[in-house]
């Protein structure tokens, strides 16, 4: 009579435990999942933030920081900025750099030569990273563009790109 129960208790426990675990295993991959910056997330990331809060420079931050934590570190906004000029829940990536407008700016819905991030930049229709780049280069080249027509110096702006996009930009 004990080998019979044996013999039937033995698989039918061993079904049970296999039918916990399975529980317990899809319950944790069901669970909500945080995206973000995985890959980097603990390790320590090197991010520049310029523009208007009150200390611009690059700082050290955790690789799952967020861009309100890098403005809060930075000393805040100024009394200038545009807040609505960056996504304060954006994750942080190793080498990105964040700008935050004046309010003047962005106000007259315009990008400044002068101060544009190469994704600025590359809002600007018939713009692409190559052309950014070169902008970018140029104004680091000659110390700020001085007037928006010296864009046409940039290589790549021809004349026909730079009527289509002069009214968007500023110095």
């Amino acid at each position: 009579m004990k080998e019979k129960l044996k013999k039937i208790i033995i698989p039918l426990l061993a079904v049970a435990l296999l039918l916990l675990g399975f529980f317990f295993r899809k319950e944790e991959e069901t669970q909500p999942r945080i995206e973000g910056n995985e890959e980097s997330a603990g390790a320590e990331i090197i991010v520049e933030i310029k523009g208007e809060v009150r200390y611009p420079g690059v700082y050290q931050v955790s690789g799952d920081a967020r861009v309100y934590e890098l403005v809060r570190i930075a000393g805040g906004f100024t009394s200038a900025a545009n807040a609505e000029s960056v996504n304060l829940a954006d994750f942080l990536k190793d080498g990105c750099s964040i700008y935050v407008a004046p309010r003047v700016e962005a106000q007259k819905g315009k990008i400044s030569l002068n101060r544009a991030s190469l994704e600025e930049l590359m809002t600007l229709k018939g713009i692409g990273e190559v052309r950014a780049q070169s902008i970018i280069d140029y104004r680091e080249l000659h110390g700020g563009f001085k007037t928006i027509d010296e864009l046409k110096n940039v290589q790549g702006i021809s004349e026909n790109l730079f009527e289509q996009i002069k009214e968007f930009l500023t110095l």
